[in-house]
């Protein structure tokens, strides 16, 4: 059976043929992967995906998680990069049904004192709610953000829609650029500072630099590590593209596939895979559990981690020692100290907070930081978690459902409380979680009542803790709950990521590439992996560039 035929779905039972041949074989329909399949696709190539789970989409993954009629994205809630990614366009992903909506409040942070800061999509309202604590840092926010809104384009094609370059070449590039003289925010030392560092430098107020930690850290950057200043001016530049995904993210995973189905490609689900198939030292195809082969003529790519993709699925004697020995370091060392602890909640009605008092528009912010008022106390819970212990909870929280009234029953919210926290807690590991997990969710949840006391447990009328156990569990390539695949940091960034090897989506193995977040840029719905996979593989292949360069 050829990846020409009719059929868009194949699940086990469906497949009852031994072997597909396609010019193309995916392992994973995450994002990044239906990305690569979309594009390779639309180029002509017969493309199949091969999917352990029954349902594509990966972490774009939206279920009734509490009750009929509560829809929760359990993994990738916030979508920052709307507009941004080439995929948008490229794959006429509106045309296919998707839709967005961009919260006129995108953020608030709620302080102890009943104080509290708005960001909007109104650059004037974010500097007027900045002022209220510091005229100057409102004027300096305007500048940064002006400055960096800018230079998004220069940062994303640099930093994000390129295969990586070194850090070394980036400092040259803006040292050519002339950078130092021609920003007042960018500079060549960046590289050498921490998020703490530049907020320290650039701002006066505690509340104001806590939020914009606070914003970087629900970013994946966290802001105690030395380096990450190089990437905060881009999340400056897009502090105000938070976008809702109408009818759960789930969504996009939808409208992807749909292009993807259009454009002939399969995808088998049901389908785990046990080796990629090697004859010849070149990427033939892969194997799965229950035996059906799927055959590539010209390429195999991975969009799962490097462990299953080195260490599993294929036999050590293709890959020499020392490759392997970087794999097992990677696997290691690279991981994300901190993951995300989730409460899923449905609600008889939205928060309502005392903040309000102070700013009205409080009340209608989408993701509100409850109770990081210093980066002191950000940083002091960063250690908490490298120790093991679970921080007393400051979770972020969002109710989709004042943009999205589709996410729940009429009249009922959907809520989602989220807490940075370890993946193995100190005394029992990461299975502690299963006993500690619905404490720690009452604990996160008495915290948010502290700000909105309308939430009493009359107004809450379910709720699930989701853990960082869970996130492994659910979706394995996610090791140690780590959402990012890959710790940010600057020996995982650019050509470091995931280690020098793997660094431009070819490997050791003729005809297999890497295409998932363990790739540069990093993780979160950002459809880079899959983009720079795609510029190599056309290089390699020959492949008539007919997307729009970034």
């Amino acid at each position: 059976m050829t990846g020409n035929s009719a059929s868009q779905v194949e699940t086990s039972e469906m497949a009852q043929p031994h072997r597909f041949d396609y010019d193309v074989v995916i392992i994973g329909a995450g994002h990044n992967g239906l990305t690569l399949g979309c594009y390779l696709a639309r180029s002509g190539l017969s493309v199949g995906i091969v999917e352990r789970r029954a349902e594509e989409g990966g972490g774009l993954c939206t279920e009734e998680l509490t009750l009929p009629g509560f829809l929760h994205n359990l993994h990738a809630n916030y979508h920052t990069f709307v507009n941004l990614a080439p995929a948008f366009e490229d794959l006429d992903l509106y045309g296919h049904g998707l839709e967005y909506v961009r919260p006129e409040v995108q953020m608030a942070s709620v302080f102890p004192d009943g104080t509290a800061l708005t960001i909007h999509t109104d650059l004037d309202k974010s500097c007027e709610s900045m002022a209220r604590f510091s005229k100057k840092d409102a004027d300096t926010f305007r500048r940064l953000y002006t400055e960096a809104h800018g230079y998004v384009d220069l940062l994303l094609h640099t930093l994000m829609y390129e295969p990586p370059m070194t850090l070394n070449e980036l400092t040259k590039a803006l040292t050519v650029f002339g950078v130092d003289k021609r920003s007042e925010f960018l500079e060549v030392g960046l590289r050498r500072m921490t998020i703490t560092e530049f907020l320290d430098k650039h701002f006066e107020h505690p509340k104001i630099k806590a939020h914009l930690a606070f914003h970087a850290a629900i970013c994946g950057y966290t802001s105690d590590i030395r380096g990450l200043a190089v990437g905060f001016p881009l999340l400056v530049g897009k502090i105000d593209n938070w976008h809702v995904c109408v009818g759960g993210s789930h969504r996009l995973a939808h409208v992807l596939w749909r292009d993807f189905a259009r454009n002939g490609g399969v995808i088998h689900v049901q389908q785990a895979v046990e080796k990629i198939l090697i004859e010849d030292g070149r990427a033939v195809g892969v194997r799965t559990e229950d035996g059906t082969e799927f055959y590539a003529r010209k390429l195999v790519a991975s969009s799962v981690d490097l462990a299953q993709t080195f260490l599993k699925f294929i036999d050590k004697e293709h890959l020499d020692a020392e490759f392997i020995g970087k794999v097992e370091e990677a696997e290691a060392k690279k991981h994300k100290f901190w993951t995300l602890f989730s409460v899923h909640l449905a609600l008889e009605e939205p928060p309502h907070y005392e903040a309000a008092s102070f700013d009205p528009d409080v009340d209608r912010a989408w993701v509100v930081n409850l109770g990081y008022d210093s980066l002191e106390a950000l940083n002091s819970d960063w250690e908490t978690i490298r120790k093991g212990l679970a921080p007393s909870p400051r979770p972020n929280a969002a109710v989709n459902s004042l943009f999205d009234p589709s996410d729940a029953p009429e009249g009922k919210y959907t809520g989602l409380l989220r807490q940075f926290v370890p993946y193995a807690l100190r005394r029992k590991g990461a299975y502690e979680w299963k006993a500690y997990g619905p404490l720690y969710a009452s604990h996160c949840i008495e915290e948010w009542r502290k700000y909105a006391p309308n939430l009493e447990d009359s107004k809450i009328i379910d709720y699930v803790a989701y853990t960082p156990l869970d996130i492994e569990e659910k979706l394995i390539n996610m090791v140690r709950g780590d959402w990012m695949m890959g710790e940010i940091a600057p020996d995982n960034l650019l050509e470091r990521r995931p280690f020098p090897e793997l660094s431009e989506y070819r490997t050791p193995i003729r005809g297999l590439y890497m295409c998932g977040s363990t790739q540069h840029p990093h993780g979160f719905i950002t459809f880079g992996p899959a983009y720079n996979a795609l510029e190599v593989i056309a290089e390699d292949l020959r492949i008539e560039k007919w997307w729009k360069k970034v």
